[in-house]
């Protein structure tokens, strides 16, 4: 005999879904316009245009004849990140950032191996990037490592004879990254962006 009573059944879970959220990243922005996006053939495209800029800011992607440049062409423009697009409950990959120019002529959506602190080449960063270079070369970058934990406090020591804003936002970044442990905390710390 067949039962006419309903039975509710719930085949699939609202809350394992991953959810996409745009977020303002304060503690990012407030740090300016510092950072490139690095010339590279796997750079997200970059949006030329207030009004581009402002579809983005919305998560909408301009449309396909949308005027872009490419990376080459605007490695001297300095920029900021605006928001942080993140999917929650991802198996894998890094958030992914709305980065613009001072002067919103130019946008694009990437993540942080497109980016890179503005200064990390450098004269002046010389003997900070160094030691972080081989630290993110290696296989394991947690700080508790020996050789680890000696170039970081190589990059510490030189990053202590960098001057004004800079020195304040390294040693900041510096203390950040001892404070994760490793270089493996991903969309955290600026300054090592483009490093890994």
């Amino acid at each position: 005999m067949l039962s006419a009573t309903p039975k509710l059944v719930n085949a699939a879970s609202t809350s394992s879904a991953p959810v996409a959220a745009v977020k303002n990243k304060a503690s990012f922005t407030k740090e300016g316009y510092i950072m490139r996006i690095l010339n590279d053939k796997d750079a997200s495209k970059i949006y030329v245009g207030k009004s581009n800029y402002k579809k983005l800011v919305k998560n909408i992607t301009p449309s396909k004849k949308a005027k872009t440049i490419s990376p080459i062409k605007i490695q001297k423009v300095k920029f900021r990140i605006e928001k942080v697009l993140n999917v929650k409950g991802r198996g894998a990959g890094a958030p992914v950032y709305l980065v613009a120019s001072k002067d919103k002529k130019y946008s694009s959506w990437t993540t942080q191996s497109g980016l890179q602190y503005y200064y990390l080449n450098s004269k002046a960063m010389k003997n900070v990037k160094k030691p972080l270079m081989r630290i993110a070369n290696r296989l394991n970058t947690s700080l508790k490592k020996a050789n680890n934990k000696r170039d970081f406090n190589a990059a510490m020591k030189a990053a202590k004879k960098l001057h004004g804003n800079q020195r304040k936002f390294v040693l900041r970044s510096l203390k950040q990254l001892k404070k994760d442990g490793s270089m493996n905390v991903g969309g955290t710390n600026l300054l090592i962006f483009g490093l890994q």
